[in-house]
């Protein structure tokens, strides 16, 4: 049985969760199924009181349930207690790298197949960075439709999800916000700077931002601080929950290259499961990620679209090694959009790796 909650049909009704127990009444006796029953309840946020009705069918009857819903409120302490010993939380992103290729008929399972398909993996990267991993953009061709499609995606979340969810009056505030924020990835704000911007007081800014993460629109990054104080006052970082919809309402593909690919990496790495912080050094400089366990930093990735400028090359590196000397870490990683090479600056092993490949995970040692 699949409900999509969301559907108008069940809008005059979502005060009434015995309104579901009689959907699935009218279920049983119309199909008569055999043995287990599996029932998806899709948005399901949108009936406030639905875990009482999937509490007393799971134990009654012998039937699974697949809950799904497009923001964070379903994994909530509050639900995880109530079905406690009986749910298994899953978060659900777009398409990741190996997904996305082998949706475009491409699957690599060994380091000599990824050798031989080098370029089309090239190519397939450039696709992912531009157009993101939601699936419905792989099933149209034209560019300004996959545009099309994912503004809709944005819109939609913030005016049919997180506006009328949380009460908000003026939703093109909220729209202002995000699409400036969208158009900012991976660069640092503060919750005074963004407000002056957008002309919205700083605690406004503040909810705003809790609701886009809410909904998994965006992602905030904090700095690696042993306070917590100093952490929550440090300047953040912004990611957004695919690159495709950062490039749909931001700047043009070839100017935020870098930042696309900086957003991807922070995506892979929140797949992973890594603890995730940006770093800066004693004299200010910055390492875009350090990924710690136990509250100890385990590794540092650095990510720069290319090093082929001296400049660019002396300043990112500068700022990697720095940081290895402080957290005495031995080797840190750059991922670029094709360069590859490894060499050794006062001491230290420096990796640099094709964002396809750290993409794939097909070098030891990277999770």
């Amino acid at each position: 049985l699949f409900l999509n909650l969301e559907n108008p049909q069940f809008s005059r009704h979502r005060t009434d969760v015995s309104y579901l127990e009689r959907a699935y009444d009218d279920y049983l006796k119309l199909v008569a199924p055999v043995g287990p029953v599996y029932c998806c309840l899709d948005e399901v946020h949108f009936f406030p009181e639905w875990q009482v009705f999937v509490k007393a069918k799971y134990e009654q009857q012998n039937v699974k349930f697949i809950v799904t819903g497009s923001n964070s409120h379903l994994l909530t302490s509050e639900f995880i207690t109530l079905l406690s010993g009986r749910a298994m939380p899953v978060e659900v992103y777009p398409f990741s790298f190996p997904e996305f290729i082998a949706a475009n008929g491409l699957v690599i399972s060994d380091v000599v197949a990824e050798t031989k398909q080098r370029n089309r993996l090239r190519k397939l990267l450039d696709d992912y960075l531009r157009f993101g991993g939601f699936p419905e953009t792989g099933t149209v061709d034209v560019q300004a439709t996959k545009k099309e499609i994912l503004v809709m995606y944005a819109r939609n979340i913030l005016y049919q999800d997180i506006a009328p969810r949380f009460s908000i009056k003026k939703a093109v505030d909220l729209e202002n916000l995000f699409f400036y924020l969208a158009s900012n990835i991976a660069s640092l704000y503060s919750f005074n700077k963004l407000a002056a911007l957008v002309g919205l007081n700083d605690k406004t800014v503040k909810e705003y931002l809790g609701y886009f993460s809410d909904a998994y629109l965006l992602f905030t990054l904090d700095s690696f601080a042993y306070s917590v104080k100093e952490q929550i006052r440090s300047p953040k970082k912004v990611y957004a929950i695919d690159t495709g919809m950062a490039g749909a309402v931001g700047f043009s593909f070839s100017e935020n290259i870098g930042h696309l690919l900086e957003n991807l990496i922070y995506l892979e790495l929140k797949r992973r499961g890594h603890e995730l912080y940006y770093y800066k050094t004693g004299n200010a400089l910055e390492v875009d990620f350090a990924c710690c366990t136990g509250g100890k930093i385990t590794q540092l990735i650095q990510v720069v679209h290319t090093l082929g400028d001296e400049g660019t090359r002396n300043r990112e590196l500068r700022s990697l090694v720095k940081a290895l000397d402080e957290t005495g870490l031995e080797c840190g990683v750059v991922v670029t959009y094709e360069e590859e090479e490894e060499f050794a600056i006062d001491g230290k092993i420096i990796r640099l790796i094709p964002a396809y490949k750290y993409l794939l995970n097909t070098e030891n040692g990277l999770r």
